[in-house]
């Protein structure tokens, strides 16, 4: 049963961290030394993590991924993705363009009593700004 509540703790990370900007729901789910490694580095920290995902929702306030797969092994959990949103707040130092974006991209995660220790996401970073 542990590879369905790793599932439903990586859907939990989508619907309501990422999603509704719930960050007791991630205080929940997210492990206190949490390692995050994105296109652009790693984050250390559940606070550093919080951080990143309230500018990124700053910056892309409609922001909403859809989850087109979920497949879980032992203590691993690996999402397929879309975001879609508008960036209408600074993203980077990049003022707000108000354009629309759709970006795929692919999370891998380590849960381990239903908390998230660490994940890897791959995206094209340059898909979120449009000059």
């Amino acid at each position: 049963m542990a590879i369905v509540a790793n599932k439903v703790t990586a859907r939990s990370y989508f619907e309501q961290v990422l999603n509704n900007g719930n960050m007791t729901a991630a205080d929940a789910i997210f492990a206190s030394e949490i390692q995050f490694h994105y296109p652009l580095g790693v984050l250390s920290g559940a606070e550093a993590v919080k951080d990143y995902i309230a500018a990124f929702r700053t910056a892309f306030p409609d922001i909403h991924f859809s989850v087109a797969d979920l497949v879980a092994e032992g203590d691993r959990v690996a999402a397929r993705w879309t975001l879609a949103g508008s960036q209408t707040g600074v993203f980077r130092g990049r003022a707000p363009t108000g354009e629309k974006v759709s970006v795929p991209g692919i999370t891998l995660f380590h849960v381990v009593d239903a908390r998230i220790h660490e994940m890897w996401i791959a995206f094209d970073p340059r898909r979120l700004i449009k000059d």
